[in-house]
């Protein structure tokens, strides 16, 4: 049932939202094309590996950010051609904090732009890697982990915009304080705070949503 995939945090590290969250894949999470190729006065090599070492992490970030896999897959370019063009101002260990910096505007950017609301629905294809696998899920769990993401993400868009990156940033990222004070530019003892208020308010959402029934049932 879908709160055996989302459930609500118990002690310890959150469990419940880390189950919840999709695998980007070769498809959706990185762009088609090496963007190296596209702005030839970046180095390739270091640009790719800067792409390969970050582009899951981007893209998980704009998909819980509210934009679709389609969308998402779009804005992680775009955040990989303004990390190019400002590549000046980048600092050696420093990169992550710049994209996901440039992630959020990104992604606040593109809901403007589009005018709605983003679609909760998820496509009834899952990734081709994971119909490969030997170990591919079946129908039904495919249908589950779709109903649960989308639960998940809307009770994120319910959260204030900045509890949500925490939640996400805690446990999707599993990062530790130091590491999400340091992505949000706050001091931590203002990230530990607002992740208890993230996670207080994620199980209140969750303890009101008609799928909280499930968890009575035998």
């Amino acid at each position: 049932m879908l709160l055996a995939v989302i459930k609500v945090f118990g002690r310890g590290h959150g469990a419940g939202v880390r189950s919840a969250t999709e695998r980007p894949d070769s498809d959706t999470a990185a762009p088609s094309a090496d963007l190296s190729e596209s702005l030839p006065d970046v180095p390739a090599r270091d640009f790719s590996a800067l792409v390969r070492a970050e582009i899951d992490f981007v893209w998980r970030q704009l998909r819980r950010l509210g934009l679709s896999r389609a969308d998402a897959d779009d804005a992680t370019q775009q955040v990989f051609m303004v990390a190019s063009r400002r590549r000046s101002e980048l600092v050696v260990g420093k990169e992550r904090s710049f994209l996901y910096g440039t992630a959020v505007r990104v992604a606040a950017n593109v809901r403007r732009s589009l005018q709605r609301r983003r679609e909760v629905a998820e496509p009834s294809v899952e990734s081709p890697l994971d119909a490969a696998s030997p170990d591919a899920p079946l129908p039904d769990e495919l249908v589950e982990r779709r109903r649960a993401r989308a639960l998940l993400d809307a009770l994120l868009e319910q959260l204030p915009a900045e509890l949500a990156r925490v939640l996400v940033l805690a446990e999707v990222e599993q990062l530790t304080l130091a590491a999400i004070a340091e992505l949000e530019g706050i001091p931590a003892g203002t990230a530990a705070s607002r992740l208890r208020r993230a996670r207080a308010a994620f199980r209140e959402l969750l303890e009101r949503h008609p799928a909280s029934a499930e968890r009575s049932e035998p």
